[in-house]
């Protein structure tokens, strides 16, 4: 038998394995189950779903629950101490603001009444000072009225004065106070408006003739006063006996 022939046989003799492998049955998957050996076939079991990482689905329900802020939040974390300090500064500049205006108020108000206070007072000196005169000081007391008077009624007393002096020097007048009563009405810090109220006694050659008691009379006078320089000086005084002389 020649090379090729031998080779060819084996070949043929290679066939028919191959062949019985192709024709042999598949392999039994079968099971016994239970007491009665019945053979069931197996189900397959189904592939378990894999299952995220712990961490990434905490991470995804986080994500879905609190979106992220644009630039990650950190804006607006950085405006907090800035919005705050504003609000604060706002905050103190309205109470000190409030606190000024509270004083100047306060201050203001002070004034003003200590202004009233001092015109009042005032008006009362003044009240006495013109109420009260005799024959031997009648030159004194025009100088004093005159010192403390001032504007229009100012020149108006200087030139009844000279009138009055001739009256008391004549008829040896005198008056005095026995009550003075003063009540302030109106103004400022520059001006002011004093209700006087004088209890005045009188008498002259006539009445001590008389053997007569003094005579006593209430006079309700408005005195006008301004502020000159430091002093509260009367601008207007409507005195009844002035009045009369005037006349």
């Amino acid at each position: 038998m020649s090379t090729d022939d031998a080779g060819a046989e084996n070949q043929n003799s290679d066939a028919p394995k191959e062949d019985a492998k192709a024709d042999a049955p598949a392999e039994d998957k079968t099971v016994e189950i239970g007491k009665s050996g019945d053979a069931v076939a197996a189900a397959p079991t189904p592939a378990a779903p894999k299952s995220e990482p712990k961490q990434a689905a905490d991470t995804s329900a986080k994500g879905a629950a609190q979106p992220v802020p644009r630039n990650g939040g950190k804006d607006r974390g950085a405006l907090v101490p800035i919005v705050a300090a504003f609000v604060a500064g706002v905050l103190l500049v309205a109470a000190v603001t409030a606190v000024v205006v509270f004083y100047r108020q306060a201050s203001n108000r002070g004034d003003e009444l200590d202004a009233h206070e001092a015109a009042t007072a005032a008006a009362c000196e003044y009240g006495k000072l013109i109420s009260t005169y005799d024959p031997q000081t009648i030159d004194e007391y025009l100088k004093k009225v005159d010192a403390a008077s001032a504007g229009d009624w100012k020149d108006q007393f200087a030139k009844l004065g000279q009138d009055l002096k001739g009256v008391v020097i004549d008829a040896k007048a005198t008056s005095s106070t026995y009550d003075m009563q003063c009540g302030f009405q109106s103004g400022d810090t520059e001006h002011a408006n004093v209700l006087v109220v004088i209890g005045q006694t009188t008498t002259n050659v006539n009445i001590a003739a008389a053997n007569k008691p003094p005579s006593k009379v209430e006079l309700v006078v408005v005195a006008g006063l301004k502020k000159v320089g430091d002093k509260w000086l009367v601008d207007k005084f409507d005195l009844p006996i002035l009045k009369q002389m005037g006349n």
